[in-house]
């Protein structure tokens, strides 16, 4: 009996999945059992060629830096755009390697922090004005030499 892949030379085993005689070069012992060259890939699961994209886990670890910098150090707003940044790039690298990088979750969570984080500082920074121009109007209108806040000590 000859070898399916090679006619020319004698067969020392026969695949153990599709019963076909092989040489000793095109034998693959895999566990204990001898398979062609044919039905070894499916023998051996293929490794994930898989990567996450260094973006998105750039992007959420921005995201979550800009919630603690926003409250002790009030520069949050700096890694919250930059995480909104490398969170779209992120995505839409992600989208155009078909499959092969993954991370679409850490660049929409990165997204995410980091939108909410420039919403509280637009608030914040909303609120603020308010106050000042109440502060302004209120000393404006009271009968005192135009110190903010003297009429509380007409109460």
């Amino acid at each position: 009996m000859n070898c399916y892949i090679h006619p020319d030379r004698e067969a020392t085993g026969t695949c153990s999945s599709c019963g076909r005689p092989i040489c000793g070069e095109c034998t693959n012992t895999v566990a204990g059992n001898i398979y062609c060259p044919q039905d070894l890939p499916q023998v051996i699961p293929s490794q994930s060629t898989t990567s996450t994209n260094g973006l998105a886990i750039a992007s959420l670890i921005l995201g979550i830096l800009s919630v603690p910098m926003v409250v002790c150090y009030g520069c949050g707003i700096v890694f919250a755009i930059a995480a909104m940044i490398t969170g779209f790039i992120a995505r839409s690298q992600i989208k155009q390697s078909g499959g092969r990088q993954s991370g679409g979750g850490m660049a929409l969570a990165g997204l995410i922090l980091g939108g909410i984080v420039t919403a509280l500082v637009i608030l914040a920074g909303v609120c603020y004005g308010l106050f000042m121009i109440f502060g302004l109007l209120m000393s404006a209108t009271s009968n005192t030499s135009g110190l903010i806040g003297p009429w509380i000590w007409q109460i």
